[in-house]
């Protein structure tokens, strides 16, 4: 078997190889920034995904039911 791990054994000097840096670089925070803002982004994009799919099977039933389609909500209360 190829055996790849360059040392003898695993000890403290190199129990901290990060691939931006050492725990607690900038490298490190700077990932770790990334990564908030990315799961941010996608859990507000499941939200307005979901919400699209809840609002077009809502209609769909209302229109089963039927009650009609009902006109669009306008947010800003312009007609």
């Amino acid at each position: 078997m190829f055996d790849s791990f360059p040392y003898d054994e695993w000890s403290e000097d190199i129990a901290d190889f990060w691939a931006w840096g050492g725990a607690n670089s900038t490298g490190t925070y700077i990932m770790v920034a990334l990564g908030f803002i990315l799961m941010v982004a996608a859990l507000y994009g499941f939200v307005i995904l979901e919400r699209g799919k809840l609002e077009r099977q809502a209609e769909a039933l209302r229109g089963a039911a039927g009650a009609g389609p009902t006109p669009p909500a306008n947010p800003t209360g312009t007609v």
